[in-house]
C-alpha cells in the first residue's frame, strides 16, 4: 500500500521513542580541530555523489534496520547507495520516481522484494527541496515498522534534507569538516533528557570550534525571544543589561528572518541591524553572528556567536554556521516540542484534528463531520414531543376482597382466579357441621324452656315465668346466630364480574381464620393502568398528562389513557427506584384482563429534539461530576 504524506510533526512522538525504536547507533567520530578559521576553496561545489553517499551513511546509521539506501537525482540517476549491492532497487527507484514526480513524501508498507518476491519490508521515499526546486530524492528500504515508527523514519529524513541542502552550498573541504562535526555533535545531543541542556551542549561546543567568546541561544516565548542558554554559564540573571541586549538582537534576526552580522560584510544582504550594533559596541566592538533557528514550519529562536573584533566572521565560517545549524535547529524544535504543557498537547491536537478536518484531504470525513453538525444544529431548533416510556400492569379500577366471615375448614370451592361470575353466584363453602350441632344444641334448649314455660303458666308462677321468658329470648338470639353463621359458610359474589385471585380447589379441608382473603372480585368494565416510572423520568409528569398504552397480548390496539394520581413514594425494583403513576383508561376492551402487561408513553410536552436525545445522558454526567466534588 502506498500512500503520500504531508511534512508535518509526530506531536505525540516521544524523545524516548525516537531514540529506542528509530535512532540507531550513532557513529561518533573524533571532533576536527580547534582551529577557529575553517580552510576550503570558497567555490560551490553542488550535490555530488561523494556528498550525497557521505550523508547516505549518517543517516543509514541514525536509522535503525534500513536494508538498502539510495539518493537519486532529480532525474532519477542514482547518486549513493548503501549497501553497494543492496536489495530491493527496482521497488526502491519507482517510489523516488512516484516521490519526485508529485514533490511529497511516499511511504510504501509490506512491499515484496527480494528473489521471487519472498521478503518483506517497508519504503520511504522523500524529495529534498533546495528552494523551489528538488535537489534530490531519497529512498529507503527498510524492515517492516509500525505507521508511528514510520512517520518518525520521515522526520528525520526531513532533518537531514534541510541539512543536506546546506551542505551542498559548501566546497568540498568545508562539507566534510561539517559533516563530521556535525555528526559527532548530534550524538551528543541526542543523550539529554531535556531542550536546555541540549542547547547548554550545542552552545559550549560551538563556542570551543568557532574559537568564540559567547555562545548564546535564544527561544521564541510567544511574540518575544527569551535567552535559553549562555555557553560556559551554568545560570544567568535574565534582568541584566547584556541579557536584554542578546534577547533584542535575536529578535532582530528572527523578525526579519535574516543572519546578521557585525562588522556587515560588503555584499550582505541590506537588514536592520540596529541591535547586533549596540551589542557589538557595549561589548568591545566585538564581532557580531546572529543567525535564526529554523525549524520545519518556521522560526522559533535564534544564536549570536561572539567574538573579537580581530577575527570577524569570514564566509566560509558563516557557511558553516549555517549547516550545522540546519541540521541542529530541528532537534532542538522537536525537543521543545515534546516539552510542551498538557493544555498546550491538547490544543495543538485539536488544532491538527480542525486542520485535517478543513483542509483539502479526508474529503469521507468532512462530508460526515457537516452532515452530522448539520442534524445537530436543527436538532438544537427544532422542536419534538417529549415521551417517558414505562412498564405498565392492568388492573381492576375496584376489587371486592371476599374473607373468611368465621373460623372453620373449607368445604368445597367452584371458581378460581379468572373465572367470570354472576352477582350472588356461589363462589365456596365453609364446613358447617360444627355450627349445625350448635344449632341442634340451642333448639333442644329452646324445646326445654317452651315446656317449662307451659308448666310455669299453668302454676300461674309469675315469677318463674319471667325468668322463663328472659331465657327464651336469649336462646332465640343464639338460634339467630347460629343460624347467620351457617347462611355465611357460603360465599357468594357481591357482584357480576371476574375473580381477580384466589383459588381454593387445592386448599379443601383446610383450615381457616376469621379474616382470611380467599377471593378478590372485580367488575368486568372498569380497569386501571399502573406505570412504574424510573425515578430519573418523574420530572415533568403531572395529574393532567395523558398517554398511550400498548399490550403484549394487543400490540395493534392502543389505549389511550388520562394520569389521575401519581403515588409519592418511590418502590425500590431491580437496580433502580420507581414512582407508581396510576391512569384511568379513555377507551377499554372486553379483551382486557387484570394483570396484563405492556408499555406506556406518557406525553410531557414539547421539547428541543437535542435535549430529548441527550437530556438522560448529560443528567448522569452532571449527578457523577457532582458525586466527584466538582
Amino acid at each position: 500500500m502506498s500512500t503520500a504524506v504531508d511534512n508535518q510533526y509526530l506531536d505525540e512522538q516521544t524523545h524516548e521513542q525516537l531514540k529506542q525504536n528509530v535512532v540507531g547507533e550513532v557513529h561518533h567520530q573524533q571532533p576536527p580541530s580547534n582551529d577557529p578559521s575553517i580552510a576550503g576553496s570558497v567555490r560551490y561545489s553542488g550535490l555530488n555523489g561523494d556528498l550525497a553517499n557521505r550523508w547516505l551513511i549518517w543517516q543509514c546509521k541514525m536509522i535503525a534496520d534500513v536494508i538498502t539506501g539510495c539518493v537519486y537525482s532529480p532525474e532519477g540517476k542514482p547518486l549513493a547507495m548503501q549497501p553497494a549491492t543492496g536489495a530491493g532497487l527496482e521497488v526502491l527507484s519507482q517510489a523516488a520516481l512516484q516521490a519526485g514526480r508529485t514533490d511529497r513524501p511516499v511511504v510504501s508498507t509490506e512491499v515484496n522484494f527480494g528473489s521471487s518476491n519472498g521478503r518483506l519490508g517497508d519504503i520511504i521515499a522523500a524529495p529534498i527541496k533546495e528552494g523551489d526546486r528538488t535537489l534530490a530524492v531519497v529512498a529507503l528500504l527498510m524492515t517492516p515498522r509500525p505507521q508511528s515508527r514510520q512517520n518518525v523514519v520521515l522526520q528525520l529524513l526531513q532533518w537531514g534534507g534541510f541539512w543536506l541542502e546546506s551542505l551542498s552550498q559548501l566546497s568540498d573541504g568545508i562539507q566534510q569538516e561539517a559533516s563530521s562535526f556535525t555528526q559527532s555533535l548530534l550524538g551528543t545531543v541526542l543523550q539529554h533528557t531535556n531542550s536546555n541542556k541540549a542547547c547548554m551542549e550545542i552552545a559550549s561546543q560551538l563556542a570551543v570550534r568557532l574559537g568564540c567568546d559567547r555562545v548564546t541561544i535564544g527561544m521564541k516565548r510567544g511574540v518575544i525571544v527569551r535567552t535559553e542558554c549562555i555557553s560556559h554559564l551554568a545560570s544567568f540573571d535574565s534582568r541584566t543589561q547584556l541579557v536584554r541586549r542578546l534577547e533584542a538582537a535575536m529578535e532582530e534576526s528572527l523578525d526579519q528572518n535574516l543572519m546578521i552580522q557585525v562588522p556587515q560584510p560588503a555584499n550582505a544582504d541590506t537588514a536592520i541591524n540596529q541591535a547586533n550594533r549596540d551589542l557589538s559596541q557595549h561589548h568591545s566592538n566585538s564581532a557580531i553572528l546572529t543567525v535564526p533557528l529554523q525549524g520545519l514550519h518556521k522560526g522559533f529562536g535564534a544564536i549570536v556567536f561572539e567574538r573579537e573584533a580581530r577575527k570577524p566572521f569570514d564566509a566560509d565560517t558563516v557557511q558553516w554556521c549555517e549547516s550545522v545549524l540546519a541540521a541542529l535547529a530541528p532537534v532542538i524544535e522537536l525537543k521543545r516540542f515534546e516539552e510542551r504543557p498538557l493544555t498546550l498537547k491538547v490544543r495543538d491536537s485539536a488544532r491538527g484534528f480542525l486542520s485535517s478536518l478543513f483542509g483539502p484531504k479526508y474529503l469521507k470525513l468532512k462530508i460526515t463531520a457537516m452532515a452530522m453538525s448539520a442534524c445537530i444544529f436543527l436538532a438544537a431548533i427544532i422542536n419534538g414531543n417529549y415521551q417517558v416510556s414505562a412498564p405498565v400492569t392492568i388492573e381492576g379500577a375496584i376489587s371486592q376482597v371476599i374473607a373468611s366471615p368465621i373460623g372453620g375448614f373449607i368445604k368445597s370451592s367452584d371458581v378460581r382466579a379468572g373465572d367470570l361470575v354472576k352477582e350472588g353466584q356461589l363462589l365456596a363453602t365453609l364446613d358447617d357441621r360444627p355450627l349445625q350441632l350448635e344449632l341442634k344444641k340451642w333448639q333442644g334448649e329452646e324445646n326445654k324452656i317452651k315446656k317449662a314455660y307451659q308448666e310455669a303458666l299453668a302454676k300461674r308462677a309469675k315469677t318463674e315465668l319471667s325468668i322463663l321468658r328472659a331465657k327464651a329470648d336469649q336462646i332465640d338470639a343464639e338460634l339467630s346466630l347460629v343460624q347467620e353463621r351457617i347462611e355465611r359458610t357460603e360465599l357468594r359474589a357481591p357482584y357480576a364480574g371476574y375473580v381477580a385471585s384466589g383459588d381454593l380447589s387445592q386448599s379443601l379441608g383446610a383450615p381457616v381464620e376469621i379474616g382470611d382473603v380467599l377471593f378478590e372480585v372485580a367488575p368486568l368494565e372498569a380497569y386501571r393502568a399502573v406505570i412504574e416510572v424510573d425515578e430519573r423520568d418523574m420530572a415533568g409528569i403531572t395529574e393532567s398528562n395523558t398517554g398511550e398504552v400498548v399490550i403484549a397480548a394487543m400490540p395493534g390496539d392502543p389505549f389511550n389513557f388520562q394520569v389521575e394520581q401519581i403515588v409519592p413514594m418511590a418502590v425500590s425494583g431491580e437496580g433502580n427506584s420507581f414512582f407508581r403513576v396510576e391512569a384511568s383508561f379513555e377507551n377499554t376492551s372486553t379483551e382486557l384482563r387484570p394483570g396484563m402487561e405492556g408499555i406506556a408513553r406518557i406525553d410531557i410536552g414539547e421539547r428541543k429534539l437535542l435535549w430529548i436525545w441527550t437530556h438522560k445522558l448529560i443528567d448522569r454526567i452532571n449527578l457523577w461530576l457532582w458525586s466527584m466534588g466538582w
